[in-house]
């Protein structure tokens, strides 16, 4: 899978290919029955987030950046919300735009910001609806519309 060659590209240390066998018992696997020390789910599709939580150790850490609906219902199995883990639910964080972004731009330019590699399409605009049915397809990470053309 393109995307989990790019995670680890990124620095990934540990993936699981969650279309190829069950998460949880995965990560419980690659721990020892511990449970991973940071869990960090990207992806916002509903069927994740409760595995996430689930991988996690006690007193471990579940990020949950990815976004969906916000009036769907994720279900959690109470108990997995037991034993201190923390889970912190990110929608653009602390981050302070009129500082960050400069920053965030030079450091690309500086070649330290590694964006080029998440593109995965370039698209016209009147291609956006061609785009956003590709959003799915495992092969495309992040689509850019090329107004200039």
């Amino acid at each position: 899978n393109e995307k989990l060659t790019i995670a680890r590209r990124f620095g990934a240390t540990e993936i699981v290919n969650a279309s190829e066998t069950d998460p949880v018992d995965e990560v419980k696997t690659m721990t020892a029955g511990r449970g991973a020390d940071y869990v960090i789910e990207a992806a916002g599709i509903t069927h994740t987030f409760s595995p996430a939580i689930e991988s996690v150790r006690q007193g471990g850490m579940v990020v949950l950046l990815g976004k969906t609906d916000v009036q769907r219902e994720i279900p959690v199995r109470w108990g997995a919300m037991m034993g201190e883990r923390v889970i912190v639910r990110s929608s653009y964080g602390g981050a302070r735009p009129r500082r960050d972004f400069p920053l965030l731009v030079q450091t690309y330019l500086d070649g330290k910001l590694m964006l080029d590699e998440l593109i995965s399409q370039r698209i016209k605009l009147d291609q956006i609806n061609e785009g956003f049915a590709s959003m799915g397809q495992s092969d495309v990470i992040r689509s850019v519309i090329d107004l200039q053309s």
